[in-house]
């Protein structure tokens, strides 16, 4: 299975093998030119068509057009949430979800595509007689252009799916699904997204309009290609003229974040964050740790691990890339183990 991760800035496409003993066929980053894709939205689909089967191509002999391709769709043109509803039959469940998301989403109902799974029973707390639904919803513009161009493509389209859950996908094991208090954070080129996970579903999602790009947006075109090209392995020419630029930034996010943790605590007291998951290729930039402990330090932090849910098992072997690279495909490695990784 292919996952493609799109975003503003950049196509990022991985290739799993099917089955047992997944094993990585391909990766790839590519940078897309300016104003190809804004704000999420595939705004030039002639230029887009060209730049995905640029990228797909430099995959090699792996890739494959009969294999079934899961794509992303910015958490910042969607809605996740779970919801409780009372108690009733699946084919009742539908309906019932319309009416209780049409007070929550902010897009409108006809302007989104919309899906929703029942949850298993967990000890996070619900009314009495009532159930746990986990809804997504996805703009219709963004889901409707891009899948214009993969149909052009002649890919087989196997689903769209939310970052957010293809983040939880990748980093979350099954010994951790029944943690309470956990908080993801996915730095990214065009944004940050914010995951609140506890028992086995993502409570709370947001996505913050700062990312790598507007972060570094003061140094010059050619720096700023090389940053969002080597976010792994900066170059340390680059480290130090970013350093003067990013931290004002990067505080301003890690408050912005602690924001979100005060009033994720504040309104539910019982299941506090109590540990934060860094992931994409942001939580590579220099000076972020320090942010972060200087805002979180009754919380503990680390950084995501993508492989967990596939380097599994007596015969795991070592991740083919390091944890630097490996976080700048966290969003697409979770799409690619849609087939085989339940949420």
């Amino acid at each position: 299975m292919i996952g493609i991760d799109i975003s503003d800035q950049t196509i990022k496409i991985v290739q799993l093998s099917a089955g047992r003993g997944r094993r990585l066929g391909c990766r790839y980053l590519h940078l897309l030119p300016p104003k190809v894709v804004v704000n999420g939205i595939v705004v030039d689909a002639a230029a887009m068509e060209r730049e995905i089967a640029k990228a797909l191509a430099s995959c090699g002999a792996m890739y494959r057009k009969k294999d079934p391709v899961v794509a992303s769709i910015p958490e910042s043109q969607s809605f996740l949430r779970v919801i409780e509803i009372p108690k009733m039959n699946e084919d009742e469940i539908g309906e019932a979800v319309q009416w209780e998301i049409a007070q929550h989403i902010p897009f409108g109902l006809e302007n989104v595509y919309i899906d929703w799974q029942l949850l298993a029973a967990s000890d996070h707390p619900i009314q009495p007689n009532h159930q746990e639904i986990q809804v997504g919803a996805a703009q219709k513009k963004v889901v409707d252009a891009l899948y214009g161009v993969l149909k052009k493509l002649r890919l087989d389209v196997a689903a769209f799916e939310l970052e957010s859950q293809a983040i939880v996908r990748s980093l979350v094991s099954q010994e951790w699904r029944l943690k309470e208090g956990l908080l993801i954070v996915d730095i990214g080129s065009s944004a940050t997204n914010v995951i609140v996970y506890e028992h086995g579903a993502s409570r709370f999602t947001a996505s913050l309009a700062c990312g790598v790009a507007s972060l570094i947006s003061s140094l010059s075109p050619e720096d700023t290609h090389t940053v969002l090209e080597n976010l792994h392995a900066l170059p340390a020419d680059i480290v130090e003229k970013m350093r003067v630029v990013i931290i004002p930034g990067i505080q301003q996010l890690a408050t912005d974040i602690r924001g979100i943790v005060d009033f994720t605590n504040t309104s539910n007291a019982k299941h506090e964050v109590t540990e934060i998951i860094l992931t994409g290729g942001g939580s590579n930039l220099p000076g972020l740790d320090d942010a972060f402990q200087k805002h979180f330090d009754d919380v503990q932090i680390q950084r995501g691990n993508p492989w967990v849910n596939i380097l599994t098992g007596s015969g795991a072997t070592h991740p083919p890339m390091d944890l630097q690279e490996s976080v700048r495909y966290t969003t697409a490695l979770g799409l690619a183990l849609r087939d085989s990784v339940p949420l």
